[in-house]
């Protein structure tokens, strides 16, 4: 599963709105109960005694036919149900009264406003595939999808936003391939949903630039520690993030602006992994020959993202690690970890990854031959189990070093 496999889904679901109309997910024999009622309307007249009407069905199948339909649709199903009560006056006596002009009136003026109803309708849902669509733009310009490969690395992912109709969260991640090796970042800002995306637009756009041009992960840092810190000073002035819209973030919270990350860089010499934990919950480690280990961050705690200036003697070093080919790496938010299960127990994923690739025994079968995008299918299925709801944003990136994996591919052309 990509990190684009989610964001996809809800595109071709828009899109099928957009070329169907609104209710084209609905079921057929849904979008048909209209044109029905018509039908059962006119049999119940022909055949039941002459002392019973149900002249009414008409009316309900034209309201019906304004939240179902097009309004065309509804147009034409009115004027159906029109004729037919016409017809059934003339075809069923001593149940119409000889003049049927008040009926027919209200039948069609049920029709105009059921038309007008159907239009409404209709630029409602045009507006709103207009906005999804603007907000899977902002999704794959924040949180591009994962290439299969990087270099030696190979990756997958799975990114769920707390607001799933927004798509937008306060989790994010990227990896770039850089003359100092493929270096990743996967975090979370304080907060979740629309309001969060302000930050993870900063520290995205941070990374790209200074994962090319940084030396160290403690450069990479520092570049993404100046570029929020130009957000905190937007914020307490009024500036551009502190909008009063339902998306702003209140200037009254400039001091709150942080993020959780670890950052990584596969070093291009023979599998050595640099890792900078910036306040994030630890890694898993699934090793190739069996086990699954949690990677301590070390001693040297280090602030999140945002809070260097409260100890600006500390600098934090990266702890360095030796992957053998195969090791995979499962970089995650606190959404996965914190998702309850109905009895209130947290989601065990280290255990949950030692029972699937590791085994009791620590030589897992099969974890040898673990493939990135089966452990991000994995976890997503599995911490969706388990939770009565998720309630959080959710990012989970895996990295698999493959020093003979080979060259960068696209998503799609790999692990799939």
């Amino acid at each position: 599963m990509g990190t684009g496999s989610v964001i996809a889904e809800r595109q071709d679901h828009a899109g099928h709105a957009q070329r169907g109309g609104r209710t084209a997910w609905l079921p057929r024999w849904v979008r048909l109960l209209p044109p029905g009622l018509l039908l059962v309307a006119l049999v119940m007249e022909l055949s039941a005694p002459p002392r019973y009407s149900f002249a009414s069905l008409l009316t309900a199948a034209v309201v019906l036919a304004a939240l179902l339909s097009r309004s065309l649709l509804t147009v034409v199903l009115g004027c159906m149900a029109v004729a037919l009560l016409v017809s059934m006056h003339v075809l069923v006596e001593d149940v119409y009264p000889d003049d049927i002009t008040g009926p027919v009136i209200t039948l069609v003026l049920v029709t105009g406003f059921a038309t007008a109803l159907a239009r409404v309708l209709e630029r409602t849902t045009l507006q709103l595939v207009q906005v999804q669509a603007v907000a899977e733009a902002t999704q794959r310009a924040l949180l591009r999808p994962l290439p299969d490969s990087l270099g030696p690395v190979r990756l997958a992912g799975v990114y769920r936003a707390a607001d799933e109709a927004a798509l937008i969260g306060g989790d994010f991640y990227s990896a770039r391939k850089t003359p100092h090796g493929v270096r990743v970042i996967v975090g979370d800002v304080r907060g979740k949903g629309i309001g969060a995306t302000e930050s993870v637009a900063t520290i995205t756009s941070a990374f790209r630039e200074a994962a090319t041009s940084s030396p160290s992960l403690q450069g990479v840092a520092e570049r993404i520690e100046s570029a929020m810190a130009m957000d905190r000073l937007d914020l307490e002035s009024g500036g551009s993030l502190a909008g009063n819209g339902p998306g702003g973030t209140p200037s009254g919270l400039a001091g709150e602006l942080f993020a959780t990350a670890v950052l990584l860089e596969f070093a291009p010499d023979g599998g050595l992994l640099r890792v900078l934990d910036r306040g994030h919950p630890p890694m898993c480690l699934i090793r190739a020959d069996g086990g699954v280990t949690r990677l301590d961050p070390g001693p040297d705690y280090a602030l999140p993202l945002g809070y260097a200036d409260l100890a600006p003697a500390a600098d934090p070093e990266p702890k360095e690690y030796r992957l053998a080919e195969g090791d995979t790496l499962v970089a995650y938010s606190d959404g996965v970890t914190e998702a309850r299960s109905s009895r209130g127990g947290f989601y065990p994923l280290e255990q949950r990854l030692a029972e699937r690739y590791g085994g009791a025994d620590g030589a897992g079968a099969g974890a040898a031959a673990v493939e990135p995008a089966e452990v991000v299918g994995f976890v997503s299925r599995d911490v969706t189990r388990w939770a009565d709801a998720v309630n959080d944003d959710m990012v989970v990136v895996v990295m698999q070093y493959r020093p003979r994996g080979g060259e960068t591919r696209p998503p799609g052309h790999g692990a799939g």
